[in-house]
């Protein structure tokens, strides 16, 4: 078990120093050998936390050991790993542009990052529902199967992998990939993959015109 928590408390520090999280915002889980999840408890700041900070609960959300309650999106976490069984680790965060993409426009673009798209993969648009409640975890339904990143629109980000070392992963590369696109959104034009591979010769002078 302490080598699990190690790897929470590691994952929390790297979030918080890195500002994908603030404050309290933010929780972390793995999924447990027996099925249990280990999850970071409610109201405590991600890059603190102790061993005996953290939570296990059931497929129910009951606490099965830990003298905190868990965090209040354990509702999220409960449906990633039921119908993703191929998932190890949950991650979700306030990263500050990736949640301005779902604040401003809903989705964040990728067309231009073909990278990004083969590490992570087309990142999910969730419709707005109150966090820590069961309809945000019905809103994301029909996403589980497709899709390893997930914007929630008004609220945050939310990454999936087989353990938890490749869901921060991809939690960081999806706050890169907002960046990128921002500072491409300054420079006036977000130039497809697909426009640039049509352009002959000295095309990259038409991608970049306004």
């Amino acid at each position: 078990m302490t080598g699990y928590c190690r790897d929470i408390i590691e994952a929390g520090r790297r979030l918080y120093l890195r500002g994908l999280v603030a404050g309290r915002e933010g929780n972390i889980s793995v999924r447990l050998p027996q099925g249990h999840i280990l999850i970071t408890p409610r109201g405590l700041s991600k890059g603190f936390l102790q061993e005996g900070d953290l939570v296990i609960i059931d497929t129910e959300g009951r606490v099965v050991s830990g003298d905190r309650e868990p965090s209040s999106e354990w509702r999220m976490h409960v449906a990633a790993y039921r119908y993703r069984p191929d998932v190890g680790a949950v991650v979700h965060a306030h990263p500050p542009l990736a949640t301005a993409f779902s604040v401003a426009r809903g989705k964040l673009p990728l067309e231009g990052l073909p990278e990004v798209l083969l590490v992570m993969g087309p990142v999910a648009s969730v419709p707005y529902a109150p966090p820590g409640t069961e309809e945000l975890a019905q809103k994301l339904l029909p996403f589980w199967k497709r899709h390893d990143a997930f914007l929630l629109c008004n609220h945050g980000a939310l990454t999936l992998g087989k353990d938890l070392e490749e869901a921060l992963y991809r939690m960081e590369v999806l706050e890169q990939c907002a960046s990128i696109m921002f500072y491409a959104s300054l420079l006036q034009r977000i130039c497809p993959l697909e426009e640039r591979e049509k352009l002959k010769g000295g095309g990259d002078e038409g991608c970049a015109s306004p």
